[in-house]
């Protein structure tokens, strides 16, 4: 049985007519034009095979109408078809139609999902929104920081009315507020282990995914450490000033952790005077954090989260990589961050 999509849409003009939008969007004859918007609107109620074929014949439309509608997602299994709903996440499912994923199965694994999100500053505000419009199974909350008047530039889940307070208590609330059915727990401290070991209860059948959006190495490490030893998927998001980056997405056993081959030189040195000189500088150290490059390293956080939660690893962007976006230029980066048999963090997971 099929069915005409809530994505379906076009317009025309004197040579052709157009059909879907986005990269789904294709060009018809107007002869063909008119024969798909006689299709599409005789399908306004879902129709066996055997019935689109007869009205195929009877209004002489050739064959290749209905797959070229089927392919752009105009058309779809009328099981598929969800009637316009006031709810939560029907944008969210006809978005994940519309970018061909199996929009049934990320819903179900994002709602059986215990999201932990470590940071809850700019990125860690956009991605738990983002992601509570989902209604995962339990969102855990991790920061010790607290809000301040300049984090308000981007931090959009806060207000004057929140600064002095916890940044992870007030994020909780503000989510619950947005989704009432939401199991959310917040914990004011800064990330280490032992606060994941004691915080987040493993099930054997329970799936994990844990973000961290921190710029501190010493939270990178603790949450690559606990990640690697209880095989948790974890994906870490920031920004190099105006470039925004996501990865490497550490996949258990599939795919490299940050620590793999010192791609990106995280190893500690010993303390001498040009790496005390270093500290000096680095401690100093202002992000220019902003809207732009905080949205934008979020979504690309979200595209590679879905493709993940729709089981297509072949489509993550992340995998194996740390993936960027200049904010100005759009201009791609890409640094191969390979799987290493002898890395110190992830290396026994393969023995």
């Amino acid at each position: 049985m099929y069915k005409t999509s809530l994505l379906a849409t076009g317009g025309f003009n004197e040579k052709c007519g157009i059909l879907g939008v986005g990269t789904k969007q294709f060009t018809l004859s107007l002869e063909e034009f008119k024969d798909a918007l006689h299709l599409l609107n005789y399908m306004e109620i879902e129709r066996t095979e055997t019935e689109i074929k007869k009205f195929e014949l009877k209004h002489n439309i050739k064959k290749n109408t209905f797959q070229k509608l089927l392919d752009g997602n105009l058309i779809l299994e009328s099981s598929l078809v969800k009637p316009k709903k006031d709810t939560l996440d029907f944008k969210n499912y006809l978005y994940l139609l519309s970018i061909d994923v199996d929009a049934k199965l990320v819903l179900n694994n994002l709602k059986n999902t215990i999201v932990i999100i470590i940071s809850c500053g700019g990125i860690g505000n956009f991605l738990s929104y983002s992601l509570a419009t989902f209604t995962p199974e339990k969102m855990i909350l991790i920061d010790g920081d607290k809000i301040e008047n300049s984090n308000l530039n981007r931090q959009l889940l806060f207000t004057t009315k929140d600064i002095g307070y916890s940044k992870a208590d007030i994020l909780k609330k503000q989510i619950q507020l947005r989704n009432p059915l939401l199991d959310v727990t917040s914990y004011d401290r800064y990330v280490t282990e032992d606060l994941l070991e004691k915080s987040i209860k493993l099930t054997d059948n329970k799936r994990y995914l844990v973000i961290l959006s921190g710029d501190s190495i010493t939270a990178l490490e603790e949450t690559t450490k606990y990640c690697v030893k209880n095989k948790i998927p974890f994906l870490n998001v920031g920004y190099l000033n105006d470039i925004s980056v996501i990865g490497p997405f550490y996949v258990p056993r599939i795919s490299s952790c940050p620590y793999c081959n010192n791609t990106l030189s995280l190893e500690k040195h010993e303390k001498d005077s040009m790496q005390n000189e270093l500290l000096n500088i680095n401690n100093k150290y202002e992000a220019p954090s902003s809207f732009t490059n905080n949205a934008l390293a979020s979504s690309l956080a979200m595209s590679d989260i879905i493709q993940f939660e729709a089981e297509k690893l072949d489509k993550v962007k992340s995998l194996n990589k740390r993936f960027g976006i200049d904010n100005v230029t759009f201009k791609n980066y890409t640094l191969e961050v390979p799987k290493d048999k002898d890395c110190s963090f992830c290396s026994e997971e393969n023995k």
